[in-house]
């Protein structure tokens, strides 16, 4: 395996994400099939994340992993599962942008929590960089709006120390 293809992958799809968002969000209105790409895109990573890279970790090294930084991804993801669910606004996209900011912070770059586990996984990294390739799209829900959804926002945010 060529050392970091999975790190370049997944910073890749960040790359990618980043684009989408800035896309969707760089007029007046929200250009809402480009969000929608991103939406759809970011819930894939996500589960990639959630689904493959985590636990491929755990199986290789059961409690390797740093309990603060796992802990902290998750949170932020669970943030951005509740930012995804209204209808986009530039607000939103906003709110969207800056924890993209902070949580890809965590993940890329050659200390990065990607490289670690790429490093922790080792001789599987082959069969983890396929299948995180092969991973399917999300099915998206209709957006909802309302109070609910703007104090879910809030708490996931204040739970993962970031708003």
């Amino acid at each position: 395996m060529t050392h970091g293809r999975i790190r370049d992958l997944l910073e890749a799809d960040h790359a990618r994400l980043s684009d989408l968002l800035e896309t969707a969000g760089s007029g007046a209105a929200v250009d809402l099939g480009v969000y929608q790409r991103f939406r759809g895109g970011l819930l894939r990573h996500i589960g990639m994340e959630e689904k493959l890279l985590l636990p491929a970790v755990r199986k290789v090294r059961p409690g390797v992993e740093d309990p603060r930084v796992a802990r902290q991804l998750k949170l932020d993801h669970a943030a951005f599962a509740a930012l995804l669910v209204p209808t986009p606004t530039p607000q939103l996209i906003g709110k969207i942008r800056r924890l993209l900011a902070l949580h890809n912070a965590i993940e890329e770059g050659p200390d990065g929590y990607y490289a670690e586990c790429e490093s922790i996984v080792g001789q599987d990294a082959d069969e983890l960089y396929a299948r995180l390739k092969m991973a399917p799209p999300v099915a998206l829900a209709a957006y909802r709006d309302g109070a609910k959804q703007v104090e879910a926002i809030e708490r996931c945010l204040l739970a993962a120390g970031r708003e």
